[in-house]
């Protein structure tokens, strides 16, 4: 039996604080200098923004139903039909994530530490202890969050402040054209949208009036974190930046040793490994999520098996290398971007705007 129970405020930023990270500071900031450049900052900026919004339309979504499922809100404003439609657009959605997240995570580890070895190995570290968290529910994900947030922090600002010592270069504005960032922007705004996660999780939600500052200080800590680990990788490499596929990893990599304590970019390997179990989880755990809503009379069981067999189905006919990776993230998920920041947000507008006339006519 899959286990859920509610969360607060300092889990549920948390979770959102993770979330930020997924499938951002790895391969995505070399393809965005690829596309546009030192501009391609300003597409990380703008998407960032668009994440933003969906975060303040949550807000207000909870404020008006603090109680109620989002797949309730969803039907009782378009129909059991439409929503169906849409939480089997959004199950796919995440699916298509873990996807890109876990091949990206098992390239980087595979081309680093563990050449020879093959999926076998990473889905057997991977799948049991992620299913594990997800069965268990969102309060055990996020207490798990949690208690790792604070190391997760500690790792992070070092990573961030001793690869700024990398920087002894200068990088010229204005490379780019204004076409050049669209088309940056475009080609990765799949890899946002997380936030959404937050309105198949709304029932199991509960933050006081006062403590949504921390939901949205969280948030922003964050997205100034991601920014200052494109910023610094731009800064670092510069024109070379196409070349490094794996900035966390690579803002490091220059410093191989210090004061005989050995290698320091193995601390950025511990912080991918952290953040991939509890990214891949939370994905999981909204699928679970979107399962139980279009298929209600079932045993919460059958989504696992579903999930499991579709994703190791899927993995195992992927061909695994960079670049059949990167034409996914480009060409194929950037589709799925509607979901994100167009159905998910139409379904809560208008549920938003029935009730506020509702009220008014009453």
């Amino acid at each position: 039996m899959i286990r859920d129970k509610t969360i607060g405020a300092w889990q549920t930023g948390i979770l959102l604080f993770f979330l930020i990270f997924a499938n951002k500071i790895l391969v995505l900031p070399s393809l965005l200098f690829n596309n546009a450049k030192f501009e391609g900052l300003i597409a990380s900026v703008f998407l960032f923004l668009l994440e933003f919004g969906l975060l303040v339309l949550f807000w207000k979504l909870k404020k008006k139903f603090p109680t109620e499922r989002f797949f309730d809100v969803v039907k009782n404003n378009f129909g059991k039909i439409v929503t169906v439609i849409v939480f089997v657009f959004v199950g796919i959605f995440f699916l298509a994530k873990m996807i890109l997240l876990y091949n990206v995570t098992y390239i980087f580890f595979r081309n680093l530490i563990y050449k020879e070895s093959n999926n076998t190995l990473f889905l057997i570290c991977l799948l049991p202890v992620v299913n594990h968290m997800a069965i268990c529910g969102v309060r055990t994900i996020g207490r798990t969050a949690q208690l790792f947030f604070p190391g997760a922090v500690a790792i992070l600002l070092f990573a961030v402040v001793v690869g700024a010592f990398g920087i002894n270069s200068s990088v010229i504005v204005e490379q780019s054209s204004f076409s050049n960032i669209v088309i940056a922007t475009i080609k990765h705004i799949s890899v946002f949208g997380d936030t959404i996660i937050l309105f198949l999780f709304m029932d199991k939600i509960q933050v006081k009036k006062k403590e949504w500052k921390i939901v949205f200080s969280l948030f922003a800590a964050g997205v100034i974190s991601v920014t200052a680990i494109i910023l610094v990788f731009f800064l670092s490499y510069t024109y070379t930046s196409f070349l490094h596929p794996f900035a966390f990893f690579e803002i490091l990599s220059y410093v191989k040793e210090y004061g005989g304590i050995g290698r320091l970019d193995i601390i950025s390997m511990v912080f991918i490994i952290f953040l991939t179990y509890f990214q891949l989880a939370i994905y999981l755990k909204a699928f679970f999520v979107c399962f139980d809503g279009i298929f209600p009379k079932l045993d919460r069981i059958y989504s696992v098996l579903v999930f499991n067999f579709a994703f190791i189905l899927l993995i195992r006919f992927a061909v695994i290398n960079l670049s059949r990776i990167i034409i996914y993230a480009e060409e194929f998920l950037p589709y799925f971007a509607i979901i994100a920041f167009g159905i998910v947000p139409v379904c809560c507008l208008v549920a938003l705007l029935v009730k506020k006339h509702k009220e008014k006519r009453e």
